[in-house]
């Protein structure tokens, strides 16, 4: 198990100057249980009290809510509310914040990266990636948010692996209202610049969900987008927040999903060798491998978990 006090393994530098707070990650905040999870997910619950901090995270977002306590603790790097229960905090990758913590307080903190949450605003509300920006967030509420975080995060065992499916689709569904909270899910008719042009952008997608059972080449996607392969992987991840190959995976990955899940609903036992090359995978070992990574699961703990 990775350090639950350092979920981005670097360490922040925050500003310099005489008498600064003590960095978060160095500080009495207490870990009371972590969990990881695919995709660079990471859900923590701490506790804390009287004492003085900064918060800088160069690696991920962080969505912290409040669950018992912060009454008293407000920001000092700038005029806030101050908080308490159900209340929540987001802080975007990099962002500076200076914290005065009151008495004894619980809180949870969710690590997300910036591609992964680009990725579900496409894929939920097919929103162009570009348009995802998150702000500064200091003690919000919204009851849909807190009611997630409380039973559909916390409400669950997280040292069972039997439960870390649902803790994956709790995560995607708090993130999915926090766009929501942020009115992300309403495009703005403005115009953007850069990525492939929607039209193109479609094109490639459809090519890719007809042909992924074999393997694709670079040269294929960028001739039907009329670039060049440098430029065409440069366009497509700015598109849609990932690399053409990162993008064929999880198509795969998906399509194995549906067959499992297809093969549990009838009470079949399907052969993952089979199954793996007819998702486009080169063995089973490969496909088992890319779907613990993707999904937490063997493809065989995923079928039992569906009957």
């Amino acid at each position: 198990m990775t350090d639950s006090r350092n979920p981005t393994d670097s360490r922040a530098v925050g500003p310099s100057g005489v008498n600064r707070p003590t960095w978060f990650f160095d500080s009495n905040a207490a870990p009371r249980r972590c969990l990881g999870l695919p995709e660079g997910l990471r859900l923590v619950q701490y506790r804390n009290g009287c004492e003085r901090v900064y918060y800088q995270n160069e690696i991920s977002h962080t969505f912290s809510l409040y669950l018992d306590g912060g009454h008293r603790t407000q920001r000092t790097d700038q005029q806030s509310r101050r908080g308490g229960p159900g209340l929540f905090c987001l802080m975007p990758k990099g962002a500076y914040s200076a914290w005065d913590i009151g008495p004894t307080q619980e809180f949870m903190h969710l690590y997300f990266d910036d591609d992964y949450l680009k990725r579900l605003a496409l894929k939920t509300f097919d929103l162009d990636p570009r348009r995802v920006e998150l702000p500064e967030l200091n003690f919000d509420a919204d009851p849909a948010i807190e009611a997630l975080g409380r039973y559909g995060l916390l409400g669950w065992d997280w040292q069972s692996g039997d439960n870390s499916l649902a803790v994956e689709q709790g995560v995607q569904t708090l993130l999915v209202n926090l766009l929501k909270h942020l009115q992300l899910d309403k495009p703005e008719p403005a115009s953007l610049t850069g990525g492939l042009a929607p039209q193109v952008r479609e094109r490639v997608i459809d090519y890719i969900q007809a042909n992924y059972q074999r393997p694709i080449r670079l040269a294929e996607l960028a001739a039907i987008a009329g670039l060049s392969e440098y430029h065409f992987c440069r366009m497509f991840r700015v598109s849609l927040a990932q690399t053409p190959q990162q993008y064929l995976t999880r198509v795969r990955i998906e399509r194995a999903k549906q067959q499992l899940e297809q093969a549990a609903a009838i009470g079949q036992k399907p052969s993952l060798a089979q199954l793996a090359l007819d998702c486009g995978f080169s063995n089973q070992s490969h496909l088992g491998r890319q779907f613990k990574s993707h999904i937490g699961t063997t493809p065989g703990q995923y079928l039992r978990s569906r009957r």
